[in-house]
């Protein structure tokens, strides 16, 4: 399965912090696609939705080749306060989209539609397209970090000799996603999302 592969690529890397352009070029191996863009837009409104995946091919106004696809993030989310920790979360988060499975995609806009209705909505109906978004979050944490120094941070954290914050830095991640990465349903729902 590629999501697994680059997860061992992670683990097999040495480094407790993972570069998102090496995540990038390990998701390019693993997966069908060939090329993956990053575009900010001042457009997207960064309290609805902070950036988005699009994968070729497309014409125009976004176009894009066959295997090729497109990373959209809110540019008020990446200059902000912490832009780089939620820059480098968010982006992550979108790029786990490479392995999403046809069922997953919302490639159309009936799909879209549904799949944010439930992100606003948590009585709306459980699409795939939903499914692939909490999929995509868990799995981007798990590769952020390597487990083992993911491991090490929480025992450090449990003890009281790191604070969240030193941890954040450290992990270059929002706080939001470092209380995630550290809580105890972590394991089961990457284990979920493999």
């Amino acid at each position: 399965m590629p999501y697994t592969d680059l997860y061992k690529a992670v683990q097999s890397s040495g480094n407790g912090r993972i570069s998102t352009r090496w995540l990038r070029g390990k998701a390019i191996e693993f997966s069908g696609i060939e090329k993956v863009k990053e575009q900010w837009s001042g457009v997207v409104d960064a309290a609805s939705i902070r950036g988005f995946y699009i994968e070729g091919p497309l014409g125009p106004p976004v176009p894009l080749k066959a295997k090729e696809a497109l990373i959209v993030l809110a540019r008020d989310v990446c200059t902000g306060p912490h832009g780089d920790y939620h820059r480098r979360f968010i982006y992550t988060k979108e790029l786990m989209h490479v392995f999403d499975t046809e069922d997953e995609k919302a490639s159309n806009k009936d799909q879209f539609d549904k799949q944010i209705q439930r992100l606003k909505d948590p009585s709306a109906d459980v699409t795939p397209q939903y499914r692939a978004e909490l999929k995509a979050f868990w799995r981007a944490l798990g590769v952020l970090c390597t487990e083992a120094k993911r491991r090490e941070y929480k025992t450090l954290l449990q003890k009281d000799k790191a604070s969240w914050d030193v941890v954040a830095v450290s992990l270059g991640l929002p706080m939001n996603a470092v209380r995630n990465l550290m809580g105890d349903e972590f394991e089961r729902n990457l284990h979920h999302s493999m």
